[in-house]
């Protein structure tokens, strides 16, 4: 590894623990203000109602909602940094726990989408920039101005519509059959079977913007001084697009991946609701209807790391890409 890109990614490295410091205030602060009470999300509305006020009280105490808000951040935190990510009050088990226990799912299909909506977005994009201007340019623009446009969610409920009620191709539930075993490799292909229609709507939710990325800066660079030099030689056409335009094309493309992240993880809690994939987007819809707090604050704190390293790491595939990039 270069010593420079060596020292890039050790200062913003370093710049991590205090951006989640921030992000671990702001978190607090937002639940904290909440108007939800968490006693009453705890116990419900009918049980507090009847309860007298010392008992409610005791209860307060007992969920150290009788502190000051500093005394409670601090605890909290302090909970963090040695790893007791505290305890869910509706599932009753420790936050850490339920959380690593439904990434996996979530990283399934997060994965499967974006890679499959970045393999499409690299073919749709290269053919149409070598083809701007054509029919098939035209109608390509027109389906990505749709995608963009329509919402998510719509589109997922279209789908179960069309693939999973009309045509019945798919299922439109859950990651593995109910009469399944429950092990991974007896059922991979059922669970491949059940990935394929929410990875497919989660690729196409960001097919639109990548396309229009690699389309745009590929026609870009096939304008630039170095691609005429290079025809001017004699040197093939198609090494000349994927050996020079293509690579630097893949720049501005890798930064859009990067900012998108926390789009696709707004997504996958979209998509996890409709088809009920048991990931962490499920997780946080379910947490937010029961208003389970510090199920909630670990959500926040988990999803806020997996943006700040997806960022980090599409800085450095930049770096990786083109070389002549500097970093101060």
């Amino acid at each position: 590894m270069d010593r420079s890109l060596a020292s890039y990614i050790l200062r913003r490295s370093l710049q991590i623990p205090p951006l989640m410091l921030g992000i671990s205030i702001l978190t607090f602060l937002i639940f904290y203000l909440s108007p939800v009470n968490p006693v009453v999300a705890y116990l419900g509305l009918v049980a507090v109602q009847k309860m007298p006020p010392e008992d409610v009280a005791r209860v307060e105490e007992q969920l150290g909602l009788n502190q000051a808000a500093h005394v409670r951040y601090l605890a909290w935190l302090e909970r963090i940094l040695h790893g007791d990510w505290r305890f869910s009050h509706i599932k009753k088990r420790p936050v850490l726990d339920i959380i690593l226990e439904r990434f996996p799912a979530t990283l399934l299909l997060t994965l499967t989408g974006y890679g499959l909506s970045a393999a499409l977005a690299i073919l749709l994009g290269l053919y149409s920039a070598l083809r701007a201007g054509s029919r098939f340019d035209a109608i390509l623009n027109s389906l990505n101005y749709m995608l963009y446009s329509t919402p998510t969610f719509l589109v997922a409920l279209l789908a179960v519509l069309v693939f999973s009620v009309w045509l019945d191709w798919f299922p439109s539930s859950r990651m593995v059959s109910v009469n399944e075993p429950t092990a991974f490799l007896p059922n991979l292909a059922d669970r491949i079977y059940h990935l394929m229609l929410p990875a497919s709507i989660l690729a196409i939710s960001h097919l639109a913007v990548f396309s229009s990325y690699i389309r745009s800066s590929l026609q870009e660079s096939l304008q630039e001084d170095y691609i005429l030099t290079a025809r001017s030689k004699g040197l093939d056409e198609m090494k000349i697009v994927l050996r020079h335009a293509f690579r630097n094309s893949l720049l501005p493309f890798i930064t859009q991946v990067g900012l998108s992240i926390p789009l696709l993880i707004g997504g996958s809690v979209i998509v996890e609701s409709i088809f009920a994939w048991p990931g962490i987007g499920k997780l946080t819809y379910d947490a937010a209807l029961r208003a389970d707090y510090m199920l909630l604050m670990g959500l926040t704190l988990f999803s806020s790391s997996i943006v700040i390293l997806g960022n980090l790491m599409a800085d450095v595939g930049c770096a990786m890409v083109d070389p002549r990039i500097k970093y101060r």
